[in-house]
């Protein structure tokens, strides 16, 4: 059961990372307004520390580089 907790959690932090970088497409990578949401969503990722999952080092790892505006971005809707 703990693993089938484990492995969602694991899905939804990585399509988390995926909204992510398309909200911080148009900012500068690594600059003061990306720095604040990356730090900013660690911190909510801490929520999940109540349950003893620790998922901050995960959120925001390998975000693919941001397209800066450059072509059609969709709703994420499967």
């Amino acid at each position: 059961m703990m693993s089938a907790c484990v492995k969602w959690a694991k899905e939804e932090v990585d399509a988390f990372n995926t909204i992510l970088s398309r909200q911080l497409s148009s900012t500068e990578r690594g600059g003061e307004v990306w720095n604040q949401c990356i730090q900013r969503a660690k911190i909510h990722a801490q929520a999940l520390e109540e349950v003893q999952l620790d998922f901050r080092d995960l959120v925001g790892r390998e975000m693919p580089e941001g397209t800066n505006g450059a072509g059609p971005v969709g709703l994420g809707l499967t």
